[in-house]
């Protein structure tokens, strides 16, 4: 397969660093981090022994050598292991970039991939999102599914086109639009080529991300799996004009048929794509077919029935699969029976198996549970410890629970009760209420970024 060649723009940043070991502080970097001396000679021995590590001076000599794999492993060790010191840091970020500059001049697409994120992100201080496009472009058409799963992010984006700002929302930039040779043209036919544009984009997307045997996590597999299940309106800021009327309402698009989607709703294949990977042991795809099941779909005309033995049956997998959120999720809908039939004891031997893992949300469902004596013998000493080892876990619910039992004399021993230990866990409880929500919500994602 022939691609298209490097982007001259991108070997000026890249390929005329000098070596990392030669340089020392200047003081555009002092003006950059405002590190005292003492902090800039400490940053300044931890980059030097990272360079004169063996492990590290090998991998360098594979890259020097011409391996495109050894440079794009360079690069991101680079990134990874020193690329935040502030010693020589514009040195180490040219010399990470050379070495993907490198990699990109053999054509090896991870290394347009890792460039094209580093031109996506605002962390690293190079966002421009047209250029990042180019990148992922070239990779994809290498066929690297990292460079593919950043395409379709961006191009999936209905906030993105070549003329846009970079926002939230679809605006388009007044400087872009002259540069893209378009300011002549009225507002609605602006929108039209944004359309056309932008579903050509996403049906290129598509093409990429499409494949038959997915690996399981595959970001590009489940972006187009998400996109056919809910589809792609649109923004509402330049839908079609219908007759010389004002821009009509989605829902009123719907109704008269109108252009209203850059990639309509396909449920059908969003459950094939989906069943493919759940098949070959994605966890999150088998999570994502259980609840289409659970609560059922209907999507622009498509109805997908609620069915509990196939939500067991895809939540199930994710259990054998390792998924502690599966396993909690599948106890809780059997210990609930709000949902799917009621089966008490084998939704304790879930949630107890989530539990055990940690999980702090199932730690707290199954110690009512035992305390109530539901689906298990009544245990009100283990109720106790786990609203205690949930209320460790960033629990709220686990700490004021753990207060009340010791308050009452609840699973203490000798049924005594404990009011310097209440007392413990009420001040936790209320150092957990006085967190912003902003913080309470980083907390709680952060507990369950450690399951799958």
């Amino acid at each position: 397969m022939s691609v298209r060649r490097i982007p001259a723009y991108c070997l000026p940043i890249a390929m005329f660093a000098a070596p990392v070991q030669a340089q020392s502080d200047n003081g555009m970097e002092r003006g950059l981090f405002e590190v005292s001396a003492e902090a800039l000679a400490a940053s300044e021995e931890r980059v030097k022994t990272w360079f004169a590590d063996p492990d590290v001076s090998a991998l360098r000599s594979r890259a020097d050598g011409g391996s495109a794999t050894a440079q794009v492993q360079f690069g991101d060790r680079i990134r990874d292991d020193v690329l935040h010191e502030s010693w020589s840091h514009e040195q180490l970020k040219q010399n990470m970039l050379k070495y993907y500059a490198m990699a990109m001049g053999q054509e090896h697409g991870p290394a347009f991939a890792r460039v094209g994120f580093l031109t996506e992100s605002v962390e690293y201080g190079m966002r421009d999102l047209d250029q990042a496009m180019e990148y992922y472009e070239l990779g994809a058409e290498l066929g690297d599914r990292e460079a593919i799963a950043g395409y379709t992010r961006i191009a999936f984006n209905p906030a993105y086109c070549r003329f846009c700002e970079d926002g939230g929302e679809y605006k388009t930039d007044l400087k872009k639009v002259i540069a893209a040779g378009l300011g002549s043209l009225k507002r609605t036919e602006l929108d039209k080529v944004y359309q056309e544009e932008k579903r050509a984009m996403v049906a290129k997307a598509v093409n990429y991300a499409r494949v038959s045997r997915p690996k399981p996590g595959d970001e590009a597999s489940h972006l187009l799996a998400g996109a056919l299940q809910n589809g792609i309106p649109v923004p509402e800021g330049a839908r079609v004009y219908v007759d010389g009327a004002e821009k009509l309402s989605l829902l009123e698009l719907r109704r008269r048929g109108g252009a209203q989607w850059l990639l309509k709703p396909d449920m059908d294949e969003a459950i094939i794509q989906l069943s493919n990977m759940s098949g070959r042991g994605d966890i999150l795809a088998s999570r994502k077919l259980a609840d289409i099941y659970l609560n059922g779909r209907s999507t622009d005309g498509r109805t997908v029935a609620k069915d509990p033995e196939k939500y067991a049956f895809y939540m199930q997998r994710a259990v054998d699969a390792g998924s502690t959120i599966a396993a909690y999720a599948l106890g809780f809908e059997l210990l609930s029976g709000e949902k799917i039939p009621a089966n008490h004891a084998r939704g304790f031997e879930y949630l107890a198996k989530a539990a055990l893992a940690g999980f702090g949300p199932a730690q707290v469902t199954a110690a009512y549970a035992l305390r109530e004596g539901r689906g298990v013998d009544k245990n009100e000493a283990l109720a106790l410890s786990l609203f205690e080892k949930a209320a460790n876990n960033s629990q709220l619910e686990g700490a004021e629970q753990a207060a009340a039992m010791h308050r009452a004399g609840l699973g203490t021993p000798g049924g005594r009760r404990q009011i310097p230990d209440a007392v413990a866990w009420e001040k936790k409880a209320e150092a957990m209420r006085a967190m912003t929500p902003l913080m309470a919500d980083a907390v709680r994602r952060a507990h369950w970024d450690k399951f799958e």
